[in-house]
C-alpha cells in the first residue's frame, strides 16, 4: 500500500487551486467584453520586474521572446503578457523593434519622462478622465477604472488593471513635461525650418537673430561729426 504524504498533496492541491484561479480570471475577461480598452497583465509584479531589468540591460535590435528568457530571465505566461503592453505604451514598435521611448527609459535623465509617457500611451483612457491621474490614490484610480469599464471595484479585473497602471507609474518619481517627449523632433534629423518652428510652438517664444555692430568714431573734437554718425545710424539701422 503507498501512503500519501498529506503535507505534500495540500501543498500541490494549493498550487493547483491557485493556478486554477489566475486561469480561471482570464477565462472570465476573454468570455466578456470590457469596455474603455484598459490593457492589463495577470501578473503586474512580472510587468514592473521586466521594467526594471530592461535598465541596465543592453538594448536588443528585436524585444523578442528570447531576448526575454535568456537576457532577462523571464520565462513563462506570465511574461508573455509583456511585449504587448509594451507596444501600448510604445516602448516598442510593432516589430517588436525598441523605440527612443524605450532607450529614455534605459537613462537616469529620462527614466521618469518615458515613464510618464508610457503610461499615458497605454492608459489614455484614464488620462482623457483625468490628466494628473498618474498622481491619484489607488481608491481615485480605481473609481476611474469603474467609471470606464463599468465592473464592479471588487471585480479581479479592476485589481489587475490597476496593478498594471501602478507598476508602470512606479518609474515617475522625477519632473515631467505633461506635453511628453514623443512631440519633440529628433534634433538629427529635423529641417532648420521645422527646428524653428518646434521651438515656437514649445516654448511659444518667437526666436529672432541678434547682430552686434562695433563702430570705429573718428579722433575729431568736432560734435557735427558724431552727430551725423549717429542720426545715419538711427535713419538706416535702428528702425
Amino acid at each position: 500500500m503507498v501512503k500519501m504524504d498529506k503535507s505534500n498533496a495540500g501543498s500541490a492541491d494549493e498550487n493547483a487551486a491557485g493556478a486554477g484561479g489566475a486561469q480561471s480570471v482570464k477565462e472570465k475577461a476573454e468570455k466578456r467584453e470590457i469596455k474603455g480598452g484598459i490593457p492589463y497583465v495577470m501578473a503586474p509584479g512580472v510587468l514592473k520586474k521586466a521594467l526594471e531589468l530592461i535598465i541596465p540591460a543592453e538594448r536588443p535590435d528585436k524585444f523578442s521572446a528570447n531576448y526575454m528568457e535568456t537576457i532577462l530571465k523571464l520565462t513563462g505566461g506570465a511574461a508573455r503578457a509583456v511585449p504587448p503592453i509594451f507596444k501600448k505604451m510604445q516602448f516598442i514598435g510593432s516589430d517588436g523593434a525598441p523605440t527612443i521611448l524605450y532607450s529614455k527609459f534605459k537613462t537616469d535623465g529620462g527614466r521618469s519622462q518615458a515613464a510618464y509617457d508610457g503610461l499615458k500611451n497605454a492608459f489614455s483612457e484614464l488620462f482623457r478622465r483625468n490628466e494628473y491621474i498618474y498622481k491619484a490614490d489607488e481608491n481615485a484610480v480605481k473609481d476611474v477604472i469603474v467609471e470606464i469599464t463599468g465592473l464592479k471595484k471588487t471585480d479581479p479585473i479592476v485589481r489587475l488593471m490597476y496593478g498594471s497602471f501602478d507598476a508602470v507609474r512606479g518609474f515617475i518619481n522625477g519632473e515631467i513635461s505633461s506635453s511628453g517627449e514623443l512631440g519633440k523632433l529628433d534634433a538629427d534629423t529635423a529641417s532648420d525650418e521645422e527646428k524653428a518652428v518646434s521651438i515656437r510652438s514649445t516654448n511659444s517664444v518667437e526666436v529672432g537673430l541678434s547682430y552686434q555692430i562695433n563702430i570705429i568714431l573718428p579722433e575729431t573734437e568736432n560734435i557735427s561729426v558724431f552727430n551725423a554718425i549717429f542720426k545715419s545710424l538711427r535713419d538706416n539701422l535702428l528702425r
